[in-house]
């Protein structure tokens, strides 16, 4: 009785040992698990380890609402120009919104709008020529038109099928030379200049909060979105974070809005609690260059800095 008592204990012991190494396997995770927001290739990324906001590392309050505008302007010329030196072409991604209001007063100092290809943050699937709802419109009056007809413009097709012109744009950035929107070693496109706006409820691009299109980490460069109607098409995430540099802005203020938007600035920045499920535009924090005027910034215990120092950061 003793002998099988022995053996009846060495194996529950067994067993309890073989549990205790699943156990512990289950909890540990796979090399193959990202753990911080550095991108692993599009095989192996999780959306679960991706989408992490890390901290901030390039974030300048400047004095007044001219001084962004004339910082997001010397960027655009500087990576313009940096880009046409290295390879012959420059590539730049733009939103609407306030981002077509700080480029309607750019004046190129150059000729680099004519090796310029500029393809949409985000757009909504509306025919191309509404000047009410499509950014290529509004961008074609506010500043497009005035530079004159060299600019490449990468444009919708024109339909309301979000899924047909998310997939239809994307087609059309993929036919592009590496010469004109290079790639990385994962094969995302890598734009010269992002310009990504931040919306109050912290969206970037059409990327909305505890939307599934936040997600989509792991090879689409574009994502149909259908948070509002008409639904609209957007750079994936990843595609916004592998610029060769990204830039948000945020300048001005209203009667409704006395300090801007000096709220959604500090979660998409500083707030330790927010994830870029709740805030997507946190999940920009370690990429993204941070140019706000002294209104959007006061929430944020910084110093200010300068126009000088914001473009030398881009």
């Amino acid at each position: 009785m003793c002998s099988t008592m022995v053996r009846s204990v060495v194996q529950v012991l067994f067993v309890l040992g073989n549990c205790s190494i699943g156990i512990h396997a289950f909890l540990t995770p796979t090399k193959n698990v990202a753990t911080s927001t550095t991108y692993a290739p599009p095989s192996i990324i999780s959306s679960s380890s991706a989408l992490q906001a890390a901290p901030a590392r390039k974030v300048h309050i400047l004095p007044t609402e001219s001084d962004v505008i004339s910082a997001v302007h010397q960027i655009v010329e500087s990576a313009a120009e940096a880009a046409i030196d290295a390879r012959g072409h420059f590539a730049l991604a733009i939103p609407g919104g306030s981002v077509l209001k700080i480029l309607s007063t750019l004046e190129p100092s150059s000729d680099w709008p004519s090796k310029t290809t500029l393809a949409f943050v985000n757009h909504k699937c509306v025919p191309t020529d509404d000047i009410a709802g499509a950014i290529e419109a509004q961008a074609r009056d506010k500043f497009l038109n005035r530079w004159g007809a060299k600019v490449n413009v990468i444009s919708l097709g024109g339909s309301s099928d979000g899924r047909k012109e998310a997939t239809e744009y994307e087609s059309k950035l993929r036919t592009l030379s590496e010469a004109t929107l290079p790639r990385d070693e994962d094969g995302f496109p890598v734009f010269d200049l992002a310009l990504v706006g931040v919306g109050d409820d912290g969206h970037v691009g059409s990327l909305y909060p505890h939307r599934d299109e936040i997600d989509v980490v792991d090879g689409p460069w574009i994502v149909a979105a259908f948070a509002k109607e008409p639904p609209g098409i957007s750079l994936a995430l990843p595609v916004m974070q592998r610029a060769k540099s990204t830039v948000i802005s945020a300048a001005g203020k209203s009667i409704k809005y006395p300090n801007g938007k000096a709220s959604a600035m500090r979660l998409a920045v500083a707030d330790e609690e927010v994830t870029p499920k709740d805030f997507p535009a946190s999940a920009l924090r370690e990429y993204a260059v941070w140019i706000f005027d002294e209104p959007n910034g006061s929430e944020m215990d910084l110093e200010l800095s300068s126009v000088e120092k914001a473009v030398a950061d881009a």
